[in-house]
């Protein structure tokens, strides 16, 4: 499908994923990271019943599967301890991932209340965090993102602010309090920035998206209560590109919608997914699967995207929407007008 509005054209290429445990899918993806040479680093948060699947998945944006982070078997223990106490490596409600200018990931944890630190290659690094609500202090920690000069912003939700951190852990400032007025936050989840250093977050509960100066001073906001177009329903994330655009995870509407700099409407995303390149390996290798998708009723309904929870855009102009509850990964293209009508149906 594509969707050409305002010169803008959104191409979609392929879908990455499919419900596993471990290996070749994910279970409940709720972020990723991209990293150099199209590395891919997604988040499984999976349920607190399977600790074994709650991962770090390494793989190619041409599905390419290299291996997984994250420790096995110790859930009981870590629901226990918090922090710097917990275990090693330990993932239990992780919840986004980021990478530095080195390319070590750093991983949200809501339940350890910590900012992980692995390698690209997955080597333990450590952890930072401490709870409450005080300067330096957090309380389940989502969104991450680093700007320009490395430093780390932390979507503090449950405290209803935001915090820059240097990548050490050294507290640099925060802004924001719970409310719904202009600079207010009400469970504020998604982060990202723009080129120009500014800070775009997903005011959750208040269902809108804030954009601020890299200090926290208000620039502006947008976005209502409700299922038409520049409104939302739980927004989960937001992502800027290089040319300004505003992608926003429309969580509860199970759609991506997409903005000028100035916030004003282009287009929404729906979904056109097919059927993963890991899915056709799992389908070939059950006969008895694939026979029975080819009998059954509805499956057209798989295509559309249901609870998106993270948006990605690289510096390539493709667009990663983590489709959660469908375990897989959306990508598209932003296309520029001349290139409409000379590609050839292949991947991007």
């Amino acid at each position: 499908m594509t969707t050409q509005v305002q010169g803008a054209t959104f191409r979609y290429s392929h879908t990455i994923g499919r419900g596993e445990e471990a290996g070749t899918g994910f279970k409940n993806p709720v972020s990723l990271a991209r990293g150099a040479d199209d590395m891919m680093y997604v988040v499984s948060r999976s349920y607190d019943y399977r600790a074994d699947s709650k991962r770090i998945t390494i793989c190619t944006v041409g599905e390419d599967y290299i291996g997984e982070i994250g420790n096995a078997g110790r859930l009981g223990a870590d629901l226990m301890d918090t922090g710097e106490n917990a275990s090693p490596g330990s993932l239990v409600w992780p919840t986004s991932i980021t990478l530095d200018k080195e390319e070590n990931l750093y991983v949200s944890d809501e339940w350890l209340t910590r900012i992980a630190i692995f390698t690209k290659d997955g080597e333990w690094v450590g952890a930072w965090g401490i709870r409450g609500s005080g300067d330096g202090e957090f309380d389940q920690p989502s969104g991450i993102t680093f700007d320009s000069e490395d430093n780390l912003y932390v979507v503090d939700t449950g405290n209803n602010r935001i915090q820059r951190y240097t990548k050490d852990g050294k507290f640099l400032g925060q802004w924001g309090r719970q409310g719904s007025g202009d600079g207010e936050l009400d469970m504020p989840w998604g982060i990202d920035t723009d080129s120009e250093g500014n800070v775009y977050v997903a005011d959750w509960r208040n269902d809108r998206i804030q954009k601020f100066t890299g200090d926290g001073q208000f620039l502006m906001k947008f976005g209502t209560t409700g299922k038409g177009e520049g409104e939302f329903n739980r927004p989960t994330d937001v992502a800027v590109d290089k040319e300004g655009l505003i992608y926003v995870a429309d969580w509860d509407n199970d759609r991506v919608q997409v903005f000028d700099g100035q916030a004003r409407f282009i287009t929404v995303i729906l979904g056109d997914a097919t059927l993963s390149k890991w899915g056709e390996t799992k389908l070939d290798a059950n006969p008895e699967m694939r026979l029975q998708r080819e009998v059954a009723q509805g499956l057209e309904r798989e295509r559309f995207l249901r609870g998106p929870i993270g948006v990605v855009v690289d510096d390539q102009d493709r667009l990663f929407i983590v489709d959660s509850q469908r375990n897989r990964i959306q990508i598209y293209r932003k296309l520029p007008p001349y290139f409409l009508g000379r590609w050839d149906g292949g991947r991007l």
